[in-house]
């Protein structure tokens, strides 16, 4: 999946734990992705679409970790 192609929670949910989990460079990116407009957002899910995908993927699998320590 392409950041791009990401619904606006999933780009949220990225932006949120680059900012908490990753480096100072992530954290500003996570930072202007919050205040971007439309234009702007679109141009640094697209610059740094690597990044925004790495990190929902990391969300999602932190969510699957919360979700198997429920059931056990």
């Amino acid at each position: 999946m392409k950041a791009i192609d990401m619904t606006h929670g999933q780009r949220l949910a990225a932006a949120l734990l680059m900012e908490k989990q990753g480096g100072s460079f992530a954290g500003h990116i996570a930072r202007a992705f919050y205040v971007a407009d439309s234009t702007n957002a679109k141009l640094l899910l697209t610059a740094f679409d690597e990044l925004f995908c790495r990190y929902y993927d990391l969300h999602c699998m932190n969510m699957e970790h919360d979700t198997q320590g429920e059931d056990a």
